[in-house]
């Protein structure tokens, strides 16, 4: 696990890539004008923060309190936020986010060792698949989680390839934007945890100086602490008044709530105190939630093949148009496929396997850090979780392919295939890829679709409204 990593550079096609994700995030972000899905939530937390009102939820703040800022930023009111009218403004961050994970995912691939057209096939795949695409267009958090995880790792494996205090600079990012997705879920912890095994693997096989690893675990442990408690120091600051749910705090919190019939100017309690009573509210309300039914909730066992894809709006009353949260099935179910014909042959191919043991260990791993860790979690879940590790799927089997198919061949002439059987194999793929998205491009975006054309599109899958 501690083969170097390579050193991507600006190239035609990372730069189209970059583009087309920017147009299909950000095209027509605006509508529907509405409030779609769990926007309604979001939208009344960022809202508390702008009033001064006291809310509770199960995830840290951090996410909530960049849309806040947002809505700062754009003069949305409390107002608006606390009743639920649209704040579509606020979409533009996670789009923001969203737009980055595609060329990312290219300079992932590159640091991993594969060749540009692998890099550009893997980038491809993550700008046509529409789970994504839809996920990253609502104010979510999601896609927050995604971006600033995938920013982490590929800034990680950047200072792999560095020494020195460029090295120490790019740990330290890395190390901030791993505490920025753990600061917008607990999920978000998968980014640290890759970047803590793989650092760790590389200081055992390197034995660099203690003193450095000292510094680099010094490093990686505490700048994501710092940001953890400063976004619950920076809640904790701005939600002085009663408000919501505080029924769900112990006594001794909510006498330091001004207006609450329990409020005692004379209570203050230290950061440590609010922390461990936030922290204990939260394992209360995720146990609240393991007995509740919801008709877009899904097992975890049923994610890779996308059984329950959500219905996040429909037009009303007529609902000719409607957006669903459904991945491209060339790309989950492709994917999937992909990578168990890949890893067979590579089980014939030992030299070959060997020349792609770390790319493949690396990306296996995030795949299964930002998956297993939900079949021990007895609470409501929802197809959208399963995103992040479907992203690593992807990355897993573009990469396994890339290998089988030779596709890894000299970068000086980085479109030429060994044989048109080759090419067409490639070619063949994104075709597929492309279609698999413009069918469902439809519910991606809200277009109108007749009843006939909107049951074609789920004639295995069935959505929940």
């Amino acid at each position: 696990m501690t083969q170097s990593t390579t050193r991507p550079t600006l190239t035609a096609e990372l730069i189209a890539l970059a583009a087309l994700s920017a147009l299909t995030r950000f095209w027509k972000l605006f509508t529907p004008n509405a409030v779609v899905f769990d926007e309604l939530h979001f939208e009344h937390h960022a809202g508390h923060y702008l009033d001064g009102t006291y809310y509770f939820d199960v995830h840290p703040p951090l996410g909530k309190l960049l849309y806040a800022a947002e809505a700062r930023l754009f003069d949305v009111s409390a107002a608006t936020l606390l009743t639920g009218q649209p704040a579509t403004a606020l979409r533009l961050l996670p789009a923001l986010l969203g737009a980055l994970l595609v060329p990312l995912i290219y300079i992932l691939i590159r640091q991993l060792g594969a060749s540009r057209k692998v890099a550009t096939l893997g980038g491809i795949i993550a700008l046509c698949d529409n789970a994504l695409l839809v996920d990253s267009r609502f104010i979510l958090l999601e896609p927050l989680l995604m971006g600033f995880g995938m920013i982490a790792i590929v800034l990680f494996l950047a200072s792999r390839t560095r020494s020195g205090p460029t090295r120490l600079s790019l740990l330290s990012l890395a190390a901030f934007f791993a505490g920025c997705a753990i600061s917008v879920k607990w999920t978000g912890a998968s980014a640290l945890g890759a970047i803590g095994v793989l650092w760790l693997a590389d200081a055992i096989a390197r034995r660099p100086a203690r003193s450095s690893v000292a510094a680099e675990g010094a490093l990686l442990l505490v700048i994501p602490v710092i940001i953890y408690v400063s976004a619950f120091a920076v809640h904790f600051a701005l939600l002085p008044k009663v408000g919501v749910d505080e029924g769900i705090m112990p006594l001794r919190f909510r006498k330091s709530l001004v207006g609450d019939p329990l409020y005692d100017p004379n209570a203050h309690l230290s950061l440590a105190v609010k922390l461990a009573d936030m922290h204990r509210a939260i394992g209360r309300g995720n146990r609240s939630l393991e007995g509740v039914v919801h008709p877009a909730a899904s097992p975890w066992y049923t994610w890779p093949i996308m059984k329950h894809p959500i219905g996040l709006w429909q037009d009303s009353p007529a609902r000719t148009q409607s957006i669903v949260l459904v991945g491209n099935p060339v790309v989950w179910w492709g994917a999937a496929v992909g990578v168990l014909i890949a890893l067979i042959v590579l089980e014939r191919r030992r030299a070959l396997a060997r020349r792609w043991k770390f790319a493949l260990l690396f990306v296996a791993g995030c795949y299964l850090i930002n998956f297993l860790p939900f079949i021990a979690i007895t609470r409501v879940m929802y197809l959208y979780h399963y995103l992040f590790a479907e992203l690593w799927m992807s990355v897993l089997a573009v990469v396994s392919i890339g290998a089988v198919a030779d596709w890894n061949d000299d970068d000086a002439h980085p479109w030429r295939f060994s044989s048109p059987k080759s090419a067409g194999l490639y070619y063949g793929i994104v075709a597929l890829v492309v279609t698999g998205f413009a069918y469902f491009a439809p519910l991606t975006y809200g277009w109108t679709l007749t009843p006939a054309a909107y049951d074609a599109r789920f004639w295995v899958l069935h959505p929940q409204f």
